[in-house]
C-alpha cells in the first residue's frame, strides 16, 4: 500500500507530501492540485513501464500526456529541478529529474532510497511499490453508450488493464463473469452468490435500481456489446442496447467492475466517479468505495461529490468500513502564504461526523440554504 506521494516543483506544488491510507478521497475546488497528485502517481508508473526500470520521467505515455518540461515546472521554482517519489510499507524513494525546457523526457540526476531493500539493481533504478501489484486507472472520460466496443488482448485483460476510459472492463465482465469476488467486504448477500456478474448486477441495482447488464463478447470480430434488462417486480423486460439506456449506467459500469474484481493490495485510481449518476446512486458508490478498502484494496479517488463523501461516512457509521482506513484530503490555496497550494485533512469519527469542517469543504449546500432563508 502507498503511504505517501511526494512532489517537488511539480505543477502547482513547490514541495508537498500527500499522506495516503486504504481509501483516499481527494477534494477541493478546481485547480487546487487534486489532479496534479493523481498525475504524479501515473507519471511514476508510466515512466517505469517503458523499460521496467526507472531511468527518467516520461511526460507523455500510457496514462497521461503533460507536454514538455516547461509545462510541469512549478512557476515559482527557485531551482529548475523536478522531484517525485513515494513511500509504501517497504520503501521510501525520491527522484530528482534534469530539467530540459522543451523535452518530454527528463533523466534522473539524483536518487535516494531509504528502504530496507534498495531499489538499484545492476546500476538501474527499479521501483516496486506502485508496480508490485495490479493497478487500474479509470479517468473522468469514461466509455459512453455505443453499439459495439473493441476488445483487448486477453493477457493484458487478465492483469486488469481496462484502459484509461474503462473500455475493456465490459469485456472483463463478459469473460470472467462466473469468477467469485475475492473481497468479502463488497459482497452483497444474494441467492445467486458471489460471482462477478451477480455482484455487479446487485451493486448496479443499488446505484440505478432495476438495471441488469448483459455482455456479449465476439472474439472473432474483436468486439463486445453491452445490453441492459430492467427488473420490474418478478418480471424482466427485453434487453436494450446501451445507446437506448441512460448515459450514466454505462458510465458507472467500469467503476463497479474495477472495484469488484480488485484483490488485496491492488491499487485503483479513479476520477469523478459521480459523473452522470443520480445523488442516491452516488451515495451507494461511496459506500462501495469505502467497503472495498476494508478488503485491502487501495483506492485514490478525486471527487466533487458530497454524496460520495456521505456514502463513505455512512459506511463508517454503519460499521461497514473503519475510520482509520480513510483519508480525506481537501486542497486549497493559502492567500496569506503567497497563494501556495496546501491541504487539510478532516477525520471521520466513529459516528460518521467529521472532527472539523474547513471553509469550502462540501459546504455549498449549507451556504445555498442560508441564502434561500
Amino acid at each position: 500500500m502507498l503511504r505517501e506521494i511526494y512532489v517537488k516543483n511539480f505543477k502547482c506544488f513547490e514541495d508537498f507530501t500527500l499522506p495516503l491510507r486504504q481509501v483516499n478521497i481527494l477534494s477541493g475546488m478546481n485547480g487546487m492540485g487534486k489532479s496534479t497528485m493523481l498525475q504524479s502517481i501515473l507519471l511514476i508508473r508510466q515512466s517505469f513501464l517503458q523499460e521496467n526500470v526507472m531511468k527518467g520521467l516520461r511526460l507523455n505515455g500510457k496514462y497521461v500526456s503533460l507536454g514538455n518540461a516547461q509545462d510541469i515546472l512549478y512557476e515559482k521554482a527557485e531551482q529548475e529541478i523536478i522531484g517525485l517519489g513515494f513511500t509504501d510499507e517497504n520503501q521510501k524513494i525520491r527522484w530528482e529529474y534534469q530539467y530540459t525546457v522543451d523535452s518530454d523526457y527528463l533523466p534522473i540526476i539524483q536518487h535516494t532510497d531509504e528502504s530496507d531493500h534498495p531499489s538499484i539493481i545492476n546500476g538501474k533504478v527499479c521501483c516496486q511499490g506502485i508496480l508490485g501489484t495490479r493497478f487500474t486507472y479509470i479517468s473522468a472520460y469514461r466509455i459512453e453508450p455505443k453499439d459495439l466496443y473493441k476488445v483487448q488482448n486477453e493477457k493484458e485483460l487478465f492483469s486488469r488493464e481496462f484502459g484509461n476510459n474503462g473500455e475493456f472492463a465490459l469485456q472483463y465482465l463478459g469473460m470472467y463473469r462466473d469468477e467469485e469476488v475475492m473481497n468479502p467486504h463488497v459482497i452483497l448477500e444474494d441467492r445467486m452468490g458471489p460471482s462477478l456478474l451477480n455482484q455487479t448486477r446487485l451493486w448496479l441495482n443499488r446505484i440505478s435500481p432495476g438495471v441488469s447488464p448483459q455482455v456479449i463478447i465476439n472474439m472473432q470480430q474483436r468486439n463486445a456489446e453491452v445490453r441492459y434488462e430492467y427488473i420490474e417486480g418478478r418480471e424482466k423486460t427485453q434487453s436494450y442496447k446501451s445507446v437506448n439506456v441512460g448515459f450514466g449506467i454505462t458510465y458507472v459500469l467500469p467503476l463497479i467492475v474495477s472495484i469488484l474484481s480488485a484483490k488485496e493490495n491492488d491499487i485503483i485510481v479513479m476520477e469523478n466517479p459521480e459523473a452522470h449518476i443520480h445523488p442516491s446512486g452516488q451515495r451507494m458508490l461511496g459506500e462501495l468505495i469505502a467497503r472495498a478498502g476494508e478488503g485491502g484494496v487501495q483506492l485514490i479517488v478525486e471527487t466533487h461529490s458530497d454524496h460520495i463523501l456521505n456514502g463513505v461516512r455512512l459506511a463508517v457509521k454503519e460499521h461497514k468500513a473503519s475510520k482509520d482506513n480513510i483519508e480525506l484530503s481537501y486542497f486549497y490555496k493559502e492567500s496569506d502564504d503567497g497563494y501556495r497550494h496546501k491541504c487539510v485533512y478532516p477525520h471521520i469519527l466513529s459516528d460518521g461526523r467529521l472532527d472539523c469542517w474547513p471553509e469550502g469543504f462540501f459546504d455549498e449546500w449549507d451556504n445555498t440554504l442560508l441564502e434561500l432563508l
